[in-house]
């Protein structure tokens, strides 16, 4: 199969989440540069924690025939704004609890393994798990953000437990991160990680999470054309209820607001 160009993957992407499962691998043109964790942060209309509660349908327009779906309870919102109720993610299956990746993931560069399939992005969920899900709005659906390979939902921590996952903090500080100034982006990023190392030098024990924030922020330092973000222009948000972030997004800005005094 002939690979895809950077635009022609993400515009075959709903097409992609609608075909049965494949076996073949995932493949993209050899020029396709998976976004950095900041880019998809920038990019997705919405971040939500979510728990997912089951299998769904869904309708992708007018005419045709019904999807697969999940459907997913808000719990918080990162960044935009979110149906009040129920979100329904086209294309999307569940799976048996042991097909998730976890909570608490610390390697934040790798594709989730499912990924690596035809779809290039994770399509399956196992029911009551937590996922921090990046979205775009398109055509009156929510689609996974970021394109192919993009770390657009995984599994964290528990609700009670959320604030204090690693990828829901790295993805709040890079969410705090996009909305600044290149320069005054590329200081907060400097602080973060200074911060972090301080912390990985003065304790004896290893710590993988600490180690795994810092060395995303280095990566995403060294991305092409940083402190700018590279990325394809968000489609509109249509207006929608918010879902609030209440204590949670209060615990968690904490790092993102922090600048390394």
């Amino acid at each position: 199969m002939r690979t895809l160009t950077r635009a022609l993957a993400l515009a075959a992407v709903p097409a992609l989440l609608a075909a049965p499962g494949a076996a073949r691998a995932c493949k993209v043109a050899e020029n396709y540069r998976v976004p950095t964790n900041l880019e998809l942060a920038a990019e997705a209309n919405a971040i939500v924690l979510g728990q997912v509660v089951g299998a769904a349908e869904a309708v992708r327009a007018p005419g045709e025939a019904r999807s697969s779906a999940i459907e997913v309870r808000p719990l918080a919102t990162l960044k935009g704004l979110t149906p009040g109720g129920a979100l329904l993610l086209p294309g999307m299956m569940l799976a048996p609890a042991a097909a998730g990746s976890g909570g608490g993931a610390v390697d934040f560069a790798e594709p989730h393994p499912e990924a690596r399939a035809g779809g290039c992005i994770r399509r399956s969920f196992a029911a009551g798990a937590t996922v921090l899900f990046f979205l775009r709005r398109a055509d009156g659906a929510w689609l996974p953000a970021g394109g192919p390979l993009s770390r657009w939902a995984e599994d964290v921590a528990g609700p009670e437990a959320a604030a204090e996952d690693p990828w829901v903090q790295l993805a709040t500080l890079y969410v705090h991160a996009a909305q600044l100034a290149p320069a005054e982006r590329e200081a907060l990023l400097e602080d973060q990680l200074e911060a972090l190392q301080a912390r990985i030098d003065a304790e004896p024990a290893d710590d993988p999470a600490t180690v795994a924030l810092a060395t995303d922020i280095e990566r995403t330092m060294a991305a092409p054309g940083f402190p700018l973000i590279a990325m394809r222009p968000p489609d509109p948000v249509p207006p929608t209820e918010a879902v609030d972030l209440g204590q949670l997004g209060a615990e968690i800005d904490a790092l993102g607001g922090k600048t390394g005094d």
